[in-house]
């Protein structure tokens, strides 16, 4: 996650979470991310195909020159792409962990613009992982007269990492504590 607004959109995500893996739904506070709101959007999970669009900021609607509630955020891709960025969906979830991904976004006069998405594990109201809080960010600026945007290529995806696992040191009794006695010990 490269870009300023994408780093402080995890690091709020991050203080969010509460020890837990990943926040609630309710814990998002929209007054607290005033800066990134217009490219802000939230998904519920349906189903493994179907990651529909609860809220999408205004941004985001004017760069796609469409309204966005209610409808499949994978129907921005086509083919393998769909498929990618649904599993990539599915892993930030199943993790819990952040992914994000580089696409570029082509408008209707072939223009085409960078764009990294962010996508955020939330809790719904239920404590299920059904909920991601995402980030529509151009990496290149496009001009205010821009045609819409009607379709993505996916250039990167960036995979929800696992995180490391952690072991308690272990140390092995001696063997004297233990009372075990070694060949050639008389």
């Amino acid at each position: 996650m490269k870009h300023p607004n994408t780093q402080t959109l995890l690091a709020y995500w991050h203080s969010r979470r509460h020890d837990e893996p990943a926040p609630q739904r309710a814990d998002i506070a929209p007054e607290d991310l005033g800066s990134l709101l217009s490219n802000l959007f939230l998904l519920r999970r349906m189903d493994q195909g179907h990651h529909v669009f609860r809220l999408a900021g205004t941004g985001l609607c004017r760069m796609h020159q469409r309204e966005f509630r209610d409808q499949n955020f994978l129907s921005l891709w086509q083919g393998h792409d769909r498929v990618h960025v649904s599993a990539l969906l599915e892993g930030a979830l199943s993790t819990p962990a952040p992914a994000s991904l580089v696409t570029q976004a082509v408008s209707l006069d072939g223009e085409m613009t960078d764009v990294e998405i962010a996508l955020l594990p939330l809790r719904g109201p239920e404590g299920w992982l059904d909920r991601v809080l995402g980030l529509y960010q151009p990496l290149t600026p496009r001009p205010a007269n821009s045609r819409p945007i009607v379709r993505h290529r996916l250039q990167a995806l960036h995979p929800a990492q696992c995180p490391p696992p952690h072991y308690s040191a272990f140390t092995a009794p001696s063997y004297e504590a233990v009372g075990l006695r070694v060949a050639n010990d008389s």
